[in-house]
């Protein structure tokens, strides 16, 4: 009775951890001009900002390798929430750009610590439903990609953005301390769950042996060309409509777009289509590229936001299926196959925002986002590739 009085509840706290990250994770792109303008840099520069975030996720990799089967789970969460947060504060003091890109770097830390290990609760606490709840745990961040760059965009309106950051700190003290009280009060109850198998160690040679295997492989290259697509976007779009279209009043629509697409795309477009999850994303990405090129071509503001309302719809139950995906190849270790997908995230998110940036400089913003459509291409190749593997294999 308790159990299950209580582990949803945990569930939910979760869910909405994500929604507020997936809220949060939307202040680079949102206020990206308002920095550019700030510290006088360029889009290349600017790009280092989102790299370097990634580049913390892969410090990351050695935080969760380290401490997972000696710190337990759900402490380790709450311990990335508080640096988390921590990190979002140092940024609205607006220190010097060195000192800021350090500050983005931590966030990278622990914005990958916290989402790898919701993910790894979320499969342990629900191992029958894996794949469903994936895709609402990532629907609800996309519902939070959807509502930060509206409200950010008029938080930013009325405050200056190092405030805007400072507010979303703030967002995230409040829930630690709700999380806080919540775990020590069903301690007993919720580590029944999380049992000591669950949190079962693994090293540095795991993680080089994962990528022995084909299909690790070529799931590992469908998670990183993805997200050379979703970055792209969530980074320069709306700059794209901003700078290039001249139509400052659409940005952050063109953005929000986007992420109304992800979360319809994962709460309700991906549980109703009956057909395997590499097809899903190999058709879903295809479209993807070919709405983002239409909307490009079409040159104007609310082409490029419907075109981004349809990339979010076609390929945004991507990353919830990869996720469920692994865990399901590692339920016995589910930190572990959240971790090594994280990887190809880590890798993309730091190669994709500098070199789209320098492409912006270089050849204009237009062709900087067109980098978007050839990712999701190369995305459907390789999750077909990974369909007829699997067929294979069994």
């Amino acid at each position: 009775m308790h159990k299950q009085r209580y582990t949803p509840a945990y569930i939910f706290l979760l869910f909405f951890l994500l929604f507020l990250y997936g809220f949060s994770n939307q202040a680079i792109g949102t206020l990206i001009t308002r920095i550019i303008k700030h510290y006088g840099i360029t889009m290349a520069e600017a790009g280092l900002l989102s790299s370097f975030s990634s580049a913390g996720n892969f410090i990351a990799i050695f935080v969760i390798t380290i401490f997972i089967g000696r710190i337990n789970k759900m402490v380790l969460l709450g311990a990335s929430l508080f640096f988390y947060a921590a990190s979002l504060f140092a940024i609205s003091a607006a220190p010097p750009f060195g000192i800021i890109l350090l500050s983005f770097a931590l966030i990278g830390i622990f914005a990958t610590t916290l989402d790898t290990l919701s993910n790894s609760l979320v499969a342990d606490l629900q191992p029958a439903n894996i794949s469903r709840n994936m895709s609402f745990l990532h629907g609800l961040y996309g519902l939070g990609g959807l509502c930060g760059p509206i409200v950010m965009e008029r938080l930013a309106g009325m405050l200056s953005w190092t405030q805007v950051y400072f507010i979303v700190s703030l967002a995230f003290l409040i829930f630690l301390t709700i999380y806080s009280v919540f775990v020590r009060w069903q301690w007993s109850l919720l580590t029944t769950h999380i049992s000591n198998e669950k949190q079962t160690r693994f090293g540095f040679s795991d993680i080089i042996q994962y990528f022995t295997r084909k299909r690790h492989v070529l799931l590992w290259m469908v998670m990183f060309f993805y997200i050379g697509n979703q970055i792209t976007l969530a980074v320069w779009i709306k700059r794209y409509v901003e700078i290039h279209l001249n139509a400052a009043a659409w940005g952050a629509y063109a953005l929000s777009a986007m992420w109304m697409g992800i979360a319809v795309s994962r709460l309700f477009i991906s549980p109703n289509i009956k057909a395997s999850s590499h097809l899903k994303i190999c058709f879903g990405n295809l479209i993807s590229a070919v709405v983002l090129i239409a909307g490009l071509i079409s040159g104007s503001a609310p082409g490029i936001t419907a075109a981004s309302l349809a990339v979010g719809l076609s390929s945004g139950l991507t990353i919830p299926l990869i996720i469920g995906t692994s865990c399901e190849w590692h339920m016995e270790k589910t930190t572990y196959g959240t971790l090594m997908v994280y990887t190809a995230i880590s890798i993309s998110s730091v190669m994709f925002p500098p070199l789209t940036g320098l492409i912006g400089d270089s050849l204009g913003i237009p062709w900087c986002v067109a980098v978007g459509a050839i990712s999701s291409f190369i995305t459907a190749l390789f999750s077909g590739m990974l369909f007829i593997n699997m067929k294979s294999e069994q």
